[in-house]
Parts: structure tokens; C-alpha cells; sequence
């Protein structure tokens, strides 16, 4: 009989919530960045090739009302540069070649390459989340799930908040204003958010299910699933990753889009990857525009 009632008091205790004051109360979240920085410590830089269907539309839309008796240009070379000190750029190769390329949103075709690794928890924005979290209650509770922790972290705001991407980033189409409350489950044994769950103001509600996969340091994400209770919204990010001298990194990025107003699916290449290269003269003069 004893035993039966101490594990009951240790599940009671591990789920018991806490509120916990502002000034503290993103230490489960700090550790889930920690945990992101630590993959694949020796990758520094890469720069890729980017080809996807979605730059052949732009193009002709781009195009339309032409001569026909004008040859049609070849497409652009769309190049991706990451580098782990947080630059990112999406850009045409050879927009001198084609005048048409600077009326590109080149930010459309940032999110469709997007790593899916850097859509939670932006490091960068560590400050911007602690002044948020100012004005909410924060309740943190231990959830034991078979063999693993679950940390939770519930934050309701005072009032309906604009995030303006200090949580996550716009990616995915996940809702940045008049957020009323986030909660996050981070993984006891990866260190990594595997669920957040979004209320907006407008009622609407969403569920994100990440999905990881092991690397040199770590965890990455291969998966992100949304969608919301009433079964309207069902979206699914997926990265199939590739072994380039010695790293994981995306071979093809699939985004599949199911919302009342939006059908979608998209898919695009990585190709040509030159990683910890030295950044040419003229890419850096693009990075400090």
C-alpha cells in the first residue's frame, strides 16, 4: 500500500504548478536556446543553391502582359547564407542580369527556406521576451510522461500582447498580435520545445507537435505540425536533411498548407552547399545593407 501512495504524492508533487515571478520565470526557456546552440558547435557558415517551382510563378507573374516576341529570360539563381553568429540572407545571384529580380519579395522566398531550427525561441531576442513576460502570470510545472519530463510553462498576459517574434518567427504563419497565452512543453532529455500551444484574442487557437531528429550536439527539428481544435487549420513544415562533409543540413525543405483561405504546398532544393567559407566581398556588402 505504501508504494502505490508515494508514487502518487511524487506525480502530485511533479505536477503541482508554480507561479514564479517575472525576473525568473524564462529559465526553462533559456535553456531550451542553450540546448539549440549547442548543435553542430564546428558549423559555421554554409551558402546554398535554392530552386523551387514557387520562383518560376513569381517569374511569370512578373512577365505577364510582355511581347511575345520577347525571348523569356532564364530563371535567377537564388543563393541562402546562414552563419551561426545569427546573419541570414536570401538573395538573387545575378539580379544585374535581370532587372525583373529587385520586384521580388525575396522575404517570400525566405520563408520557404527557412530552417526550421531557428523558428522557436530566437536567441537574439532573449531581452525582448523578459520585458514581455513583465506583464503576465507565468505558471511552471514538471509533467512526468513515461520515462521522460516534461517542463511546462504557461504565460497569460494582462492583457492581449504583439509578440513581434520574440517567441518564434514568422516563418510559419503562426499568429504574432493580440496573444493572450503561450505554453510551452520542453523535453526533459533534449532540452528542445516538442509542443507550444497559442491563444490569440480573436479565440483562435493552435497546437504546434515538433518532431526532432539526433545530430553532432543535439537535436533538430525535421517536423512542425499545426493546427487548431476545429480541424480548419492543418499545416505541416517538413526539412529532409542531407550529410554534407560531416554535417546535417537541409536537403529539401516540403511546406504543406491546409487553412480555410489558403491552399498551399511548396517544395525547395538545397543544392551546391559551400560550408566555413569565407565570406566574398560582395556577399559582406549585402549583410551591412
Amino acid at each position: 500500500m505504501l508504494r502505490p501512495f508515494l508514487a502518487s504524492l511524487a506525480f502530485l508533487i511533479l505536477t503541482l504548478p508554480s507561479l514564479v515571478f517575472a525576473k525568473d520565470d524564462l529559465a526553462v526557456l533559456q535553456s531550451a536556446v542553450a540546448a539549440g546552440a549547442q548543435v553542430q558547435p564546428k558549423l559555421l557558415s554554409y551558402h546554398a543553391t535554392l530552386e523551387t517551382t514557387r520562383l518560376e510563378e513569381i517569374m511569370a507573374r512578373l512577365t505577364e502582359g510582355a511581347s511575345p516576341d520577347v525571348k523569356p529570360s532564364p530563371l535567377p539563381v537564388i543563393n541562402k547564407f546562414w552563419q551561426r553568429n545569427g546573419e541570414r540572407l536570401v538573395y538573387a545571384g545575378n539580379s544585374q542580369a535581370f532587372p525583373s529580380i529587385e520586384q521580388i519579395d525575396l522575404q517570400i522566398l525566405a520563408d520557404l527556406a527557412i530552417d526550421l531550427n531557428e523558428v522557436m525561441l530566437p536567441p537574439g531576442r532573449t531581452d525582448q521576451r523578459r520585458d514581455l513576460v513583465e506583464k503576465a502570470d507565468i505558471t511552471s510545472s514538471d509533467v512526468a510522461l513515461a520515462e521522460n519530463l516534461i517542463h511546462r510553462l504557461e504565460i497569460t498576459f494582462n492583457q492581449a500582447t504583439d509578440l513581434e517574434q520574440a517567441f518564434y518567427t514568422d516563418g510559419i504563419g503562426l499568429p504574432q498580435e493580440q496573444i493572450r497565452t503561450l505554453v510551452f512543453d520542453v523535453d526533459g532529455t533534449t532540452g528542445r520545445v516538442n509542443e507550444l500551444a497559442i491563444l490569440a484574442d480573436n479565440e483562435l487557437q493552435l497546437t504546434i507537435e515538433i518532431r526532432y531528429i539526433e545530430v553532432p550536439g543535439g537535436h533538430i527539428p525535421e517536423r512542425f505540425q499545426v493546427t487548431s481544435p476545429d480541424g480548419k487549420i492543418d499545416d505541416l513544415f517538413e526539412t529532409k536533411y542531407t550529410e554534407v562533409d560531416g554535417f546535417i543540413l537541409p536537403q529539401r525543405t516540403k511546406r504543406t498548407i491546409r487553412r480555410p483561405d489558403l491552399r498551399e504546398k511548396t517544395e525547395v532544393l538545397f543544392k551546391n552547399y559551400r560550408i566555413n567559407q569565407p565570406v566574398p566581398a560582395e556577399l559582406q556588402n549585402r549583410l551591412n545593407h
